[in-house]
């Protein structure tokens, strides 16, 4: 069977439209001019009366002798600018159903966004990590956007772009030591990201002594790595990771191996040399090493921890106490690994020919066993079949993965843990990887969650601003949220038929599958 990329199965995806980069109705806001010693800038109230501020700079543009640099911080300036368009996305694979990717791409790309509705000052911040395995995706896209968040409730509103893929993840470091500067940039930009907020959100009426990061997918990976890397430390209080974990971190011998191939790629061994080398063509390379790696590639980007910048085992600084001055509302949805069903059913093929390290290609990175021993042990006593196989998926992935980590930081700080089981409507999703996501921002999505069940869309806002605002998410549109501990594990099931609060839901396959992260 042919290698499948993850163009061919995208493109096999009915995507929503096309979303253009600023609302129709903009009305005129003499208060929404914002100064800070980095500039003023003009933003617009949109058709919902709030305030919005869009492409604002937070670090200088890492291109020309900054590129593959660490993120330089801005100089002071009386420049005025105007913030009522979206910043460039960060480069990326072109693809015509990738809403970023249709957005102008530019190395370019370091900006950030700002959403509120009140005038009161000192609001609660969300600073929004976007995902897309740490290879594609930015704050063009539609689901992400801020407004309707901010609109029914206090809170401020942040979201932004980073480098990804060769640009951003690329750790060049590992096959030449001069190059210690290029790697972490993708990180580095997302902690600069959150100091920029923390110097200047109190002049957009946000409070830089509250804010709580959140993410999901790859941004969920995000919310843990900056919550146990000393580079952060400071600059956030909570977090809300949202289905992955810490633990999906990548080898150094992986991480060298495709620095040497995109090296091979190019033609040089030289730094000096790729520097010299135009956008466009760097953005060739990448997509003739994606094109190699095939399906394999959609971990290929995950961060690599060298012990200096981000702990050498982030998952066991986690349980050390690595982040005990957070406080986490985190969880999965039940059916995570459905939602790649949504782009070919060559899933199937690939379960009935038994390729498994091509169902999960993270295991091979971060499981102390091989795919092969993992499958054998969850079979024992089951089915051979692909509803067994995708089961185990979503459990060694996402399910206990992201139980432990809720079970670990427990020990150090509070934890609020949940299970998002509220189904598609396109039946063979289930609840499904980023089905939360249309609740999160109540944005409707033709693949996901068309029209978001707008009583479901309070209960899931109001609890992830309440714990914003106090670090406790309970609401009045839920029951009694107890805190998560290794001896209750309370887990408050999310579902528009109802929300409950259980004890031991997954404990079974916790403990028949941790070895596989403790072994």
């Amino acid at each position: 069977m042919s290698n499948l990329t993850r163009r061919d199965f995208i493109k096999t995806a009915a995507m929503a439209t096309l979303a253009i980069s600023m609302p129709l109705n903009v009305f005129a806001a003499d208060d929404c001019t914002v100064k800070t010693r980095y500039g003023t800038f003009n933003g617009f109230v949109d058709e919902k009366g709030v305030k919005t501020w869009l492409g604002i700079p937070y670090a200088q543009p890492p291109v020309g002798k900054l590129r593959w640099q660490p993120t330089q911080p801005l100089k002071p300036t009386n420049k005025t600018f105007d913030a009522k368009k979206f910043g460039a996305s960060a480069i990326q694979e072109d693809d015509e159903l990738e809403k970023s990717s249709a957005n102008l791409q530019s190395e370019d790309c370091l900006t950030l966004n700002i959403w509120k509705r009140s005038d009161k000052k000192n609001l609660p911040v969300m600073f929004f990590i976007h995902g897309g395995s740490f290879m594609h995706g930015g704050s063009f896209e539609p689901l992400y956007n801020g407004n309707n968040l901010a609109a029914s409730n206090d809170v401020i509103v942040v979201s932004f772009n980073y480098r990804l893929n060769i640009f951003g993840f690329m750790h060049f470091e590992l096959i030449d030591s001069s190059l210690e500067d290029a790697g972490y940039l993708g990180l580095k930009d997302q902690i600069a990201a959150l100091t920029w907020v923390r110097e200047n959100i109190s002049a957009f009426g946000g409070n830089p002594d509250n804010i709580t990061i959140f993410g999901e997918s790859a941004g969920s990976i995000s919310c843990m790595l900056l919550s146990v890397a000393p580079a952060a430390k400071g600059l956030f209080q909570k977090a809300i990771p949202q289905s992955a974990t810490v633990a999906m971190h990548s080898k150094p011998e992986f991480s060298a191996q495709l620095a040497e191939m995109f090296m091979n790629l190019s033609g040089t061994r030289k730094m000096g040399d790729l520097m010299k080398k135009s956008t466009a063509e760097l953005k060739n390379i990448y997509s003739q090493l994606t094109d190699i790696r095939a399906f394999n590639h959609s971990s290929d980007y995950l961060v690599t921890c060298d012990g200096k910048f981000t702990p050498l085992d982030p998952f066991r600084t986690l349980n050390e106490g690595g982040a005990r001055g957070i406080k986490f509302l985190t969880g999965t949805t039940s059916d995570e690994w459905n939602y790649f069903l949504l782009y070919s059913e060559k899933y199937f093929e690939m379960l009935r020919d038994g390729n498994q390290e091509k169902i999960s290609p993270a295991i091979r990175h971060y499981k102390a066993r091989t795919p092969e021993e993992i499958y054998k042990n969850w079979l024992q006593n089951r089915p051979d079949n692909e509803e067994n196989y995708i089961s185990l998926v979503n459990q060694v992935d996402w399910r206990v993965g992201q139980e432990l980590a809720a079970e670990y930081q427990s020990n150090f700080n509070d934890v609020y843990y949940y299970l998002f089981s509220q189904p598609s409507p396109n039946e063979k999703l289930r609840a499904c990887h980023s089905i939360d996501l249309p609740y999160t921002f109540n944005i409707p999505d033709k693949d996901l969650e068309p029209n978001p069940n707008q009583q479901f869309v309070k209960v899931i806002q109001a609890s992830w601003t309440a714990f914003a605002a106090t670090g406790n998410p309970n609401n009045e549109f839920i029951p009694h949220w107890e805190k998560y501990s290794a001896a209750n594990r309370q887990t408050m099931e999310l579902n528009s038929k109802g929300c409950a609060c259980h004890k031991d839901l997954n404990t079974d396959n916790l403990n028949s599958l941790r070895y596989v992260y403790e072994s």
